[in-house]
């Protein structure tokens, strides 16, 4: 049986116990009806979190699957240990294919945004494979066909949203800009403010706000130290890696080269 409370002392933040709690129960669920059962769509850190949370835990199996290999956002699969028969992916994933009708480049964000305008949470939506006029998007496959029926546009853009098969999906490599910029530390608000093209006065308000995101973890710290890898996000404003930390320049500031997604 699954110590729960256990679990939960594992863990400080009240946004990791919220999550813990419902991913267990999940897990709970497929223990106790012998019914294979899943989570919504998890990002990184919230696998981390997740993965820390499950470790030794016994009389239910699981696994993390986003649809391909290397997916990004993935949801975690309950299938107690007595099913003779588990669970196949497809019955839980499906793949949307979305297909511009005019010569133009949608970005991620753009995309994302016209998804969550239909009422779709985040954590329904999987990763987001952007390609030169179309795009293909894994979901779970309870909001499938609501997204099928009713996104035939992103923005002014017509667009042909279609089932595909997830066997089939081509991943494409990301499109990013690279930013080359200095800095006078390798401290986070200066980071988010040359990679998002944000005054520093206006910097502070993101932290205080809950946007910024370092590792996909909430920081609310400006002061907090960076290094070559690592992934910033601000909620709104996309996400940046900072690829490569340079030498100094003679007025001491740290020369950086972030990769931005768009």
């Amino acid at each position: 049986m699954i110590d729960k409370k256990n679990i939960l002392g594992k863990f400080n933040k009240i946004e990791d116990k919220m999550l813990v709690t419902r991913i267990i129960d999940k897990a709970a669920q497929a223990e106790k009806s012998w019914i294979a059962a899943c989570s919504d769509f998890l990002d990184p850190y919230q696998r981390k979190t997740i993965e820390s949370a499950l470790h030794g835990v016994k009389d239910v199996e699981y696994k993390f699957d986003g649809g391909y290999k290397e997916a990004e956002r993935t949801i975690v699969i309950f299938s107690p240990e007595q099913m003779s028969n588990h669970p196949s992916l497809s019955d839980y994933l499906t793949l949307l294919e979305i297909k511009l009708k005019t010569e133009r480049y949608l970005s991620h964000r753009d995309y994302l945004g016209a998804l969550m305008g239909l009422g779709i949470k985040r954590e329904k939506i999987g990763d987001i494979i952007v390609d030169e006029r179309s795009c293909s998007i894994i979901v779970l496959k309870d909001v499938a066909d609501y997204i099928l029926y009713n996104l035939n546009k992103i923005g002014h853009i017509n667009v042909y949203t279609r089932l595909g098969k997830l066997e089939n999906l081509e991943i494409s490599v990301p499109r990013t800009k690279e930013i080359k910029c200095t800095v006078p530390s390798l401290r986070l608000d200066c980071i988010v403010s040359n990679g998002f093209t944000i005054s520093r006065s206006k910097v502070a308000p993101l932290f205080s706000s809950g946007r910024v995101y370092l590792n996909w973890e909430p920081e609310d710290s400006l002061s907090a130290q960076v290094k070559e890898g690592d992934t910033v996000s601000v909620k709104g404003k996309g996400r940046v890696v900072i690829d490569e930390i340079g030498g100094t320049t003679r007025k001491g500031r740290i020369a950086v080269i972030l990769k931005k997604l768009i």
